[in-house]
């Protein structure tokens, strides 16, 4: 284009805690593509959405199914619409949305039908009722082309990453805390088949769960890991949560709701409470749970393969002070610093990425980079809806 690319982007994670949308101005060529912010906000769900969005997928009809992926997508529509006007733009200055969605369903590793093993992947937000209700053609559904040819599906973010922080000076990881945490590591002059990325098990999805279980609905979150400075420690339960086969799978790998969601989360809470356990402390373990798993998979599977001079976090673990107290003890000796530090958005990196996941898509650029580096074919991910 004669022009910088203008791109939304919208993001939903795993804690399904709200709406992030970002917009951004791209140009140049790939790998070399500059990704400038412009306007970033998020937006809470209608009262009663989160509550369904929160329900064990298997409790959901299919007709529930169907009816959240329309509604959602008018939401996410009109989500974009008022942070485009918020950013002082109109709608037709705008190129494109890219929509990650939210995901219900993630079988990167099969699941039996009819006696087959079935790889699979299902988010909702409809990328055709987006492109109706903004008047933007809509690229989403991003993770099936990867699953169809043999990859995880996710992380998707890498290729940002790849390209916002590569550095012939400096190993970087870049981290992010969301519901479930994940890691790109970029080896200093990396190249696309230098990359590691995966997802690394849970982020604040179980803290967040606890919170939400145990104060019976007036807290959603640990801000800045305040309960979790109070509580202290139940080893055993870190001996058990840590023990889960993911944590020991080598990558690429991925996981999401469905290993640590809420029905997992009930089970480690009831074990703590049979110890006697406050919600302090159930909160406090669980803070630690995740700093220890993501320090491990760091020493396990990312210094194996390349030095670590620096560690960028961002997402919501970012802001929960214990949380980056746990890892800087961990992994003491290397840097590690929220994603401003770096010119990454702490809150807003993964709809940012996703805003130009869209642009690679109508470029007709690879953008499956973790399962490239892995020995697997170039994928154009996502699908376009027109206006």
């Amino acid at each position: 284009m004669s022009r910088p690319f203008i791109a939304c982007g919208i993001m939903s994670g795993t804690s399904r805690d709200g709406i992030d949308v970002a917009i951004v101005k791209i140009d140049g060529k790939f790998p070399k593509n500059s990704i400038d912010p412009i306007h970033s906000e998020s937006f809470g769900y209608p009262p009663g959405l989160r509550g369904l969005l929160m329900s064990p997928p298997e409790s959901l009809t299919a007709e529930a199914i169907v009816g959240l992926d329309f509604r959602l997508g008018r939401i996410f529509g009109e989500s974009a619409i008022k942070a485009i006007e918020n950013a002082g733009l109109r709608p037709g200055k705008v190129d494109a949305i890219g929509s990650h969605g939210q995901t219900l369903l993630h079988f990167p590793r099969g699941r039996d039908l009819g006696g087959e093993t079935v790889r699979s992947t299902l988010q909702v937000g409809s990328g055709a009722v987006i492109a109706h209700t903004a008047g933007i053609t809509t690229v989403s559904d991003f993770r099936s082309a990867d699953i169809a040819i043999g990859g995880e599906g996710a992380p998707l973010v890498p290729v940002y990453d790849y390209v916002v922080l590569r550095s012939s000076k400096h190993s970087r990881v870049a981290l992010n805390i969301g519901g479930i945490a994940n890691l790109t590591a970029i080896p200093r002059k990396a190249g696309v088949g230098d990359i590691v990325a995966f997802d690394t098990g849970p982020g604040n999805c179980m803290i967040d769960t606890a919170v939400r279980l145990k104060a019976g609905g007036e807290m959603r979150f640990d801000r800045n890991g305040a309960l979790a400075r109070l509580g202290d420690i139940d080893e055993a339960c870190v001996r058990e949560v840590t023990a889960h086969p993911y944590f020991s799978r080598t990558p690429p790998k991925t996981t999401g709701w469905e290993e640590f969601g809420e029905a997992y989360t009930r089970k480690v809470m009831e074990s703590m409470s049979e110890r006697g356990r406050s919600l302090k402390d159930i909160v406090r373990t669980l803070t630690e749970i995740t700093g220890k798993t993501i320090a491990d998979a760091i020493e396990n599977f990312v210094r194996p393969k390349t030095s670590v001079d620096e560690i960028i976090v961002t997402g919501g673990g970012s802001h929960n002070t214990m949380l980056m107290g746990s890892l800087r003890r961990r992994l003491s000796g290397t840097a590690i610093d929220a994603g401003e530090a770096s010119g990454m958005s702490s809150d807003f990196k993964e709809a940012c990425a996703f805003a130009y996941l869209g642009y690679l898509c109508l470029s007709g650029i690879p953008a499956n980079i973790v399962s490239q580096a892995a020995g697997l074919r170039p994928a154009i991910l996502g699908a376009i809806y027109p206006v």
